[in-house]
């Protein structure tokens, strides 16, 4: 069983979730740590971005109990894809908690599943199956207020002692604070959500071309960068929590 399951979500997409979900997989990977990465979009964007075959059987098989064989990509590093399976009628029928019994069988130290927006029933396999969630959100009104959706999602499940994530934190993305409306972000992510943490990814190319070159991040750029840097604190967050 792994010791460490982590859900990366967003109330909308386009924020930069699946970046930062394939990043602290594999700077998890690179510290040593064996990790497998569940895709649980349709658009298997995940598995494609870190350089899998998106059409190989992956999570919708294991939802179903069959027993697919998560791909390698690097050392240390696991992925099964998504792919249009998940959006089939038998995937939609099962118990939410399905996927936290299938992913019992595996014995990664850590699991991280990447959540789709607009596909709730997707997202709950994942914010069920995790002990810990990453809500990314850019400066974008719309993202704030899917943020609060996922945060208040969270919250209900927790209230009502119900299997899942019990802490949770918010990780801005792609920020610039050049920008007028990244620098407000902080602020009214502190104003909404006082007592969850923050966490800060800044806008860098580096990790952009890893998703180009359809490799891990910490191959397609420097460590020293400030992508890698924040992917780092943003891990060190997660062990330390």
């Amino acid at each position: 069983m792994a010791s460490m399951k982590v859900a990366v979500a967003a109330g909308k997409g386009g924020v930069g979730k699946t970046t930062v979900a394939c990043g602290i997989a594999s700077v998890l990977a690179a510290q040593g740590n064996p990790v497998l990465l569940v895709d649980l979009d349709p658009q298997s964007n995940a598995a494609w971005g870190l350089g899998a075959d998106p059409t190989q059987p992956g999570t919708a098989e294991l939802l179903l109990g069959d027993n697919p064989v998560p791909i390698q990509i690097a050392e240390n590093l696991w992925v099964l894809p998504g792919g249009p399976g998940l959006k089939g009628h038998e995937v939609m029928r099962l118990d939410p908690e399905a996927l936290a019994d299938a992913i019992a069988a595996f014995d990664h130290a850590a699991v991280i599943f990447d959540c789709p927006p607009g596909w709730d029933h997707l997202e709950r396999f994942g914010l069920v199956a995790a002990e810990v969630v990453l809500i990314v959100v850019d400066a974008h009104p719309f993202a704030i207020q899917g943020a609060a959706r996922v945060v208040e999602t969270l919250s209900a499940r927790r209230q009502k002692k119900r299997q899942g994530a019990q802490r949770w934190a918010l990780v801005m993305s792609r920020v610039d604070l050049r920008r007028a409306l990244d620098k407000d972000l902080e602020s009214a992510l502190a104003a909404m959500f006082p007592d969850i943490d923050r966490l800060l990814i800044r806008q860098d190319v580096a990790l952009s071309l890893a998703t180009t070159e359809r490799v891990p991040v910490v191959k397609a750029a420097p460590q020293n960068c400030r992508g890698i840097v924040d992917l780092q604190e943003v891990v060190g967050w997660l062990q330390n929590g």
